[in-house]
């Protein structure tokens, strides 16, 4: 087993526990045992590390990290404080910044929605502007907007300019932020179905009974409907932000 560092499991115990109470809040009878399947580690290791009787490994950190859709930063945070705590150097600090760049943009829905409104006639770089016209916070819309101009994908000019510069995800962040992507646009569907118009919705359901094997040929299909529709409906005269999400995904318990 690893060592710990001069820190104590504190930090990893209060995300466990702060955690856990989030979804006991929105799930009555959700247990330790379904917690510790989602974060797959087993009910009695789970039960020790709540407990402080069981040590947190670097192993274990990532795990848990990578279940809790965790950035970058996040994760090396919680490495950081609780086993090996050290001074980071100044290319290692960049890179860090980097990668937490690009899970962030990936993750929070919001920044693909600024790059869209980068296509409006007159779209300032004002984070007031932008929080004006997406409901997001100021604080949001101004981290966001560094956030891009620092990866490149903005100019840094008052007004909203993108550059031709596609975003260069490292190692395995794309699923993990793709993952904490969906859960938002899901979390953000909710809030939105009983505020925006019927014209300017459409939410629809269907459940059936279907060949399993066919769902990746199934993925494609959806993926170049998608486009098709994006292409009809960004005219010349588009000016407002949409999303488009469809899902599919089997009812069966595993």
């Amino acid at each position: 087993m690893e060592e710990l560092g001069s820190l104590s499991n504190n930090d990893a115990i209060r995300l466990l526990k702060d955690e856990l109470a989030k979804r006991k809040q929105r799930n009555a009878g959700y247990s330790l045992r379904a917690f510790a399947q989602s974060l797959k580690i087993s009910p009695a290791q789970l039960s020790q590390l709540i407990s402080g009787k069981r040590n947190f490994t670097s192993k274990t950190l990532q795990q848990i990290s990578k279940s809790l859709h965790l950035s970058p930063e996040e994760e090396n945070n919680l490495h950081r404080q609780v086993l090996i705590p050290a001074k980071a150097h100044a290319e290692q600090k960049d890179k860090r910044q980097l990668q937490e760049d690009e899970f962030k943009v990936i993750a929070e829905w919001y920044h693909f929605a600024i790059l869209s409104l980068s296509k409006v006639r007159g779209a300032k770089a004002d984070p007031y502007w932008i929080s004006s016209r997406l409901g997001i916070s100021v604080v949001e819309a101004r981290e966001a907007l560094t956030r891009l101009i620092r990866l490149g994908v903005l100019e840094d000019s008052r007004n909203l300019k993108r550059k031709a510069r596609p975003l260069n995800v490292t190692s395995d962040r794309p699923s993990r932020a793709i993952q904490s992507y969906h859960h938002k646009i899901l979390n953000l569907a909710i809030e939105k179905l009983p505020v925006v118009p019927l014209h300017k919705r459409d939410y629809s359901a269907m459940t059936f009974l279907a060949d399993a094997e066919k769902i990746p040929s199934a993925r494609k299909m959806v993926e170049e409907f998608q486009d098709r529709l994006v292409d009809y409906l960004q005219t010349p005269n588009a000016k407002e932000v949409f999303v488009l999400a469809c899902q599919i995904f089997s009812l069966e318990k595993d």
